[in-house]
């Protein structure tokens, strides 16, 4: 049994699930799915890139959680059981669908409509990775118009907020320890309070959306432990954007059991490294890595 865990933005490279598409009669049918709802472009891009066109959050997000799921259902073919899941970020949208808790069309559709709403965020802001400094250091030390973003483990904490307020939460952080601070290319100040009102307009999107309680363990980044009343996962989603992602309490929940990243890059493996009692994590974002897994 393995806990599947799917990475967030970030992850995404230009060549990512190619092998998958050419070898892989499931995942390229999943992959194919999702062109046909997304478009042609989504394929040429994640295949061919350019690194710049990936990066964009529109098409970042709906690549990883194509890909993600893609890679999950090859598995699930090779006949690996899964025991639960578990997404960093937007990963917890593929996270849902592989725990049957959402169809795939409509957490394509929902991904669209977050990365677009995220993406035309216009409060200026940014993200940085904090490394060296313990959350609670950097909670004290942290100016207004800076909050934390992610917790991913003692060694790397990610920050969020406006653009004043990360030049000096930089200064304060050093003064307080930590090693180093370093700017995110990304487009906004996600899984923060600046972006409550691109949540609104997702929670009015999420309304109509099906959801079903999850068919196994499944392990919410809001909140860190586990979830399965359908409702309660609904509005999960739409406060994530301004949730930080608490990563050290879901490595915690899901505990020191074997799991497969099943997503490109290996950001989870390294992070799980970190964290005493996390789980064994393995990787999938290549076929030759899944094919070593049976």
């Amino acid at each position: 049994m393995s806990f599947f865990l799917f990475p967030g933005q970030g992850s995404q490279a230009p060549g990512m699930v190619k092998d998958y598409y050419d070898q892989s009669d499931t995942a390229r049918a999943t992959l194919d799915e999702a062109a046909a709802i997304l478009g042609p472009e989504l394929l040429d891009v994640m295949f061919n890139g350019p690194e710049e066109a990936l990066r964009d959050t529109r098409m970042a997000q709906v690549a990883l959680v194509s890909s993600e799921v893609a890679v999950a259902r090859h598995l699930a073919s090779m006949g690996i059981k899964l025991s639960g899941c578990a997404g960093h970020s937007v990963g917890e949208i593929a996270a849902l669908v592989v725990a049957e808790s959402l169809d795939f069309g409509d957490a394509l559709r929902l991904t669209r409509e977050r990365a677009r709403l995220m993406a035309e965020d216009d409060s200026g802001g940014s993200m940085a990775a904090v490394l060296g400094l313990a959350a609670e250091a950097i909670e004290a030390a942290l100016p207004d118009g800076a909050e934390i973003a992610n917790y991913n483990g003692p060694q790397q904490t990610i920050v969020s907020g406006s653009a004043e307020g990360l030049a000096e939460a930089a200064v304060a952080l050093k003064e307080a320890g930590a090693k180093r601070v370093l700017p995110l290319k990304v487009s906004g100040p996600f899984h923060s309070t600046f972006m409550k009102p691109a949540s609104d307009q997702l929670r009015r999107f999420l309304e109509p959306i099906p959801m079903s309680k999850p068919g196994l363990r499944f392990i919410s980044s809001v909140t860190g432990k586990e979830e399965s009343d359908p409702a309660v996962i609904k509005d999960l989603l739409w406060k994530q954007l301004y949730s930080p992602v608490r990563w050290t309490d879901v490595m915690e929940a899901v505990g020191g059991v074997e799991a497969v990243e099943c997503g490109p890059g290996k950001v989870l493996q390294g992070i799980a490294k970190r964290i005493n009692g996390a789980p064994a994590v393995s990787l999938a974002g290549t076929l030759e890595q899944a094919g070593a897994l049976s």
